[in-house]
């Protein structure tokens, strides 16, 4: 049964991340289920899932991982009744929590730390280029972390400045290759070319030279804990980085919300909304201007 929800959710077109935090979701609603009832779980019911609802709050779970759970009773929800086991939606749309969201987000990355971050990339004595390239395009392309391993040679329009990139949902957009980005690209190329491969993707590493796969995801990760320590970065992930672009253009370099939009491959306003940060001091000094 995992494996055939697991597939549902592929064909779906779900993350990898969002297909295993749903499964989990689902094999803990499973054994609340079972532990509360003293039955298996066999047909999703409306007043079950508020009840649920009802015992998170009481158990302090945040209104984000609730609605999250809920989210993952929906899609077994509807895997239920893609395999006939069910007839009936059991999760509404009002059953989710409204949350305000906060102008004042997480932290991200200073000027200053970016700037520290690429200096220590770039000293890398085995290699430098390919990990400034790296993070050249994910600081100033503002793409999610499967897209920048999954940048073909091919794919990259140096003349006219600009990337191709196939994102989430199998979307395509062109993202712009800024000064930095340029520069990275023709050094790191230029080393690459001496490298005897058939790997047609952009990033290499001993675990894909010899193969024509790209690089796991995860490489991105790791490459960020490495530098993490190095330049002595409180957080540093894929996704802080991609909050970082989205808000560096808007705040600084004058893009509109719609541009910033369109290059970080969002479909709605209100996905960049939440990667743009506005700092609590800031804040306060508007506030005080009252």
């Amino acid at each position: 049964m995992e494996e055939k929800f697991i597939e549902f959710m592929k064909e779906r077109r779900k993350s990898e991340n969002t297909y295993n935090s749903y499964l989990s979701d689902i094999k803990i609603f499973k054994k609340y289920y079972s532990d509360s009832y003293g039955e298996e779980l066999n047909e999703l019911i409306h007043t079950d899932v508020l009840m649920y609802c009802n015992y998170l709050r009481q158990n302090n779970f945040s209104n984000t991982t609730i609605n999250r759970k809920i989210a993952a009773l929906k899609e077994y929800n509807l895997f239920l009744i893609n395999e006939g086991m069910q007839s009936n939606l059991a999760i509404l749309d009002k059953d989710y929590i409204k949350i305000q969201k906060s102008i004042i987000n997480k932290k991200i990355p200073t000027i200053q730390e970016i700037n520290k971050l690429k200096h220590f990339t770039s000293r890398d004595d085995k290699n430098s280029k390919r990990d400034y390239c790296f993070i050249s395009i994910f600081v100033y392309g503002g793409l999610r972390e499967s897209e920048v391993v999954s940048i073909r040679i091919v794919d990259i329009k140096l003349e006219d400045k600009f990337i191709n990139i196939i994102g989430k949902g199998n979307k395509f957009r062109q993202v712009i290759i800024n000064n930095y980005m340029y520069d990275a690209i023709v050094e790191y190329l230029e080393e690459r070319s001496a490298i005897k491969t058939d790997n047609p993707y952009l990033f290499l590493g001993q675990k894909n030279k010899n193969t024509k796969k790209p690089l796991n995801r995860n490489f991105c990760n790791r490459l960020l804990d490495k530098y993490k320590e190095l330049c002595k970065i409180a957080k540093l992930h894929p996704h802080l980085l991609r909050a970082f672009f989205c808000s560096n253009a808007l705040h600084n370099a004058g893009y509109s919300i719609e541009q910033v939009a369109n290059q970080a491959g969002h479909s709605s306003l209100n996905t960049t909304k939440q990667y743009l940060v506005t700092e609590q001091e800031d804040l306060i000094s508007l506030a005080n201007k009252l």
